[in-house]
């Protein structure tokens, strides 16, 4: 399986959160770096709610092969505004989701 391609078309996705979020509506990102020989991408947020609560905020995603397929890592470096501001958990689990849907449909396209 291979998520990520022709990174170059996309230097900005505006990114649209679920329902009811406390934290963010929607932010806008960036892509910093791709790499397609290792199969990692980093992507930064440049607008949106997020930065209300985040100086910065960094994703870096990568795909680790396993057997026939990948397993995907994620992880985010940020910077809270003040130390009032809880740990993005919400965006961690907004990411999680969204890759099981991604892998959802992918695995429904080889059946």
């Amino acid at each position: 399986m291979k998520i990520f391609v022709d990174f170059d078309i996309y230097l900005s996705n505006l990114v649209a959160y679920v329902v009811g979020s406390q934290l963010a509506k929607s932010s806008t990102e960036r892509i910093e770096t791709a790499d397609d020989e290792k199969k990692t991408a980093t992507y930064s947020i440049i607008e949106g709610d997020l930065l209300k609560y985040y100086k910065s905020f960094k994703g870096h995603l990568a795909l680790i092969p396993d057997g026939e397929g990948c397993e995907m890592k994620w992880c985010a470096e940020y910077i809270k505004v003040s130390n009032d501001i809880p740990d993005p958990s919400i965006v961690k689990d907004f990411a999680v989701k969204n890759f099981i849907e991604v892998d959802e449909y992918v695995q429904s396209l080889a059946a």
